[in-house]
């Protein structure tokens, strides 16, 4: 059987460095066995805000969990080319949606993904998608979050300038540079009556990545 990031990576196309970049981020970041291992632990719709190309919902697939998957994201090339990726590999009940994950619905979602989409927003828009995410868990979700954060000394510095890059280099189009602070993300979901398990996840990259894990509070 195929390596799942080569399958993946080739179904997307686009040309040689999309698909490097595809099977690499697929190899090495470990937001994806994290997030697999927890959906295989509840179950029910995933709800993938700022999904990009839908390389989580092509990696549960690859992986045999068949649970319902709704990303959004605001880059219509990237959704076009998720979509014509889960066609070519059969996995076409997957639904990537243009949208803005400020607005994309929650209800029903038995797990929420936010990674990587925190720092795109300024601090008041931050605030509200926290507001969102923590009623999102009220209401029986398991909420996902990975986000670099401030305060990790060179790791921070790091993840800064990759974000500059990214811009550099056409793959993020403007938006907001405003990674969290660790302590603030701990006070908004408590203070919306939520529980927060947090620890690093970078890997062997040299980013500052956090997971957070965050559910109502019995």
């Amino acid at each position: 059987m195929k390596n799942p990031a080569v399958q993946i990576a080739e179904a997307v196309g686009g040309g040689r460095w999309l698909q490097g970049y595809v099977r690499g981020k697929l190899q090495s970041d470990p937001v994806f066995a994290a997030g697999l291992a927890e959906v295989g632990r509840n179950g029910g719709l995933v709800v993938d805000l700022g999904c990009g190309l839908g390389l989580f919902g092509m990696w549960l697939r690859a992986h045999g969990v068949t649970v319902p998957y709704r990303g959004c994201d605001l880059s219509g090339w990237k959704i076009e080319s998720g979509l014509s990726a889960v066609k070519h590999l059969g996995w076409a009940d997957l639904e990537l949606t243009e949208g803005d994950m400020a607005s994309f619905p929650l209800d029903g979602a038995g797990v929420v993904c936010a990674f990587d989409v925190l720092h795109y927003l300024p601090p008041d828009e931050q605030e509200r998608l926290i507001e969102r995410l923590a009623n999102a868990a009220r209401n029986g979700a398991v909420v996902l979050v990975r986000t670099g954060v401030r305060g990790c000394g060179w790791r921070s510095a790091v993840t800064l300038a990759e974000e500059w890059w990214t811009r550099l280099s056409g793959w993020i189009r403007g938006g907001a540079v405003n990674f969290p602070d660790l302590a603030m993300l701990r006070r908004k979901f408590a203070e919306a009556d939520c529980m927060v398990e947090v620890r690093p996840l970078w890997g062997r990259t040299p980013f500052s990545s956090h997971w957070l894990r965050v559910v109502a509070r019995r």
